[in-house]
């Protein structure tokens, strides 16, 4: 199973690609997720969490877990609830991190958790021969519009599509 843990902003930068879902979908057999974390992307936008995997058709793709190893984490006090959660589900089941707060992302890389966010999975497809340098070019160019990455970072994973 191609599995992956991952935090709220993973899956809202998926929400702004067109076909981001499917586009995860072609890496990872399962997201696990938290409790909270299903809460939080559903929040302000569904009625409930239910509607929320309904409206995106990833009843599949999503399993939720909750964290039964809960860990003291370091600068906790600045992380938010599904970040603590996801962090501890990573760290409990021993698989990688989609997360892409820079907090969340510094401690997650502390306690030792493989970490990437949808910017790093997209050159992560294309490496893989998954997608082709077009449509990687273009899944970066959605998220710069969304704001999920900035100007610096989008210019650097382009420049790196040309290297490969």
């Amino acid at each position: 199973m191609r599995q992956v843990v991952s935090n709220t902003g993973p899956l809202i930068s998926l929400e702004k690609l067109s076909q981001g879902y499917d586009f995860i979908r072609r890496l990872y057999d399962t997201l696990i997720i938290t409790p909270v974390v299903l809460e939080e992307v559903a929040a302000g936008q569904f009625a409930t969490p239910d509607e929320y995997l309904q409206h995106y058709n990833i009843s599949d793709l999503l399993e939720v877990r909750r964290v039964s190893q809960v860990r003291k984490l370091p600068e906790a006090e600045r992380l938010h609830k599904g970040e603590t959660q996801a962090i501890q589900l990573a760290l409990e089941l021993q698989l990688p991190l989609l997360i892409e707060e820079t907090v969340g992302r510094r401690v997650a890389q502390s306690m030792g958790i493989q970490i990437s966010g949808i910017a790093g999975q997209v050159i992560k497809a294309f490496r893989q021969g998954i997608i082709s340098a077009t449509e990687a070019q273009a899944k970066l160019s959605e998220l710069l519009r969304a704001g999920r990455i900035n100007r610096k970072i989008y210019e650097a994973l382009l420049a790196s599509l040309s290297k490969v």
